[in-house]
């Protein structure tokens, strides 16, 4: 399949799930504790803007491989960042849930591939990305929280399967994004300050 098809599919199926993904962004962002997976009408603002993030990632994930595991991360990545955007906050009761999918994918292509050792190195990256960013968060609570953890070995066991430059590729631009995204945050905190209770996406 040639990398123009593979982008068009992605993005196809990225418009399909798109309504459930903002369903569900819009039940975590309410602080829903149960059932927040079940169908919901979304408002067409939170649609469009979580269509829009669906599809660039999904379609920038068909540079990963296996490509389940990394369609998987971009279809939960696009809630976690919606999410992130208007609470601050990258809920357990979904990360897990994505975080078994995504090591599922892996175990099913390093059956049909033969790929042990791209599963071990991809575990691996896991343990070791999450229990250093633990202990900063352990070390620095204001700064890095558990949610941060968790994402951070959910993005290294994808990249681990590539293999550890790409682990320590992606933890640099984590790095940078980090830094910048503090930076961007102090800017704007007075503004944020003003509009914390309220989602820019969802009328009132």
């Amino acid at each position: 399949m040639s990398p123009v098809v593979t982008a068009a599919l992605a993005a196809a199926v990225a418009l399909l799930v798109s309504p459930l993904l903002a369903s569900w962004s819009a039940a975590l962002t309410t602080g829903r504790q149960t059932a927040w997976w079940r169908p919901r009408r979304p408002s067409w603002r939170r649609w469009t803007v979580v269509t829009t993030v669906a599809v660039v990632l999904t379609v920038g994930a068909t540079a990963g491989q296996p490509l389940p595991a990394w369609w998987l991360l971009a279809a939960g990545g696009t809630v976690l960042a919606v999410v992130d955007a208007e609470r601050h906050l990258l809920p357990a009761r979904f990360s897990y849930p994505l975080t078994a999918a995504v090591l599922l994918a892996l175990t099913v292509a390093a059956i049909t591939d033969h790929a042990a050792y791209a599963l071990l190195r991809a575990m691996t990256a896991l343990l070791v990305v999450a229990s250093v960013w633990f202990t900063a968060a352990f070390a620095s609570p204001q700064s890095v929280g558990l949610g941060d953890v968790r994402l951070a070995g959910l993005t290294a066991a994808t990249l681990g399967w590539l293999g550890w430059p790409q682990v320590l590729l992606g933890q640099a631009l984590t790095a940078v994004l980090a830094l910048l995204t503090a930076a961007a945050l102090a800017l704007a905190r007075p503004q944020l300050a003003a509009g914390a209770c309220r989602s820019p996406w969802d009328p009132r």
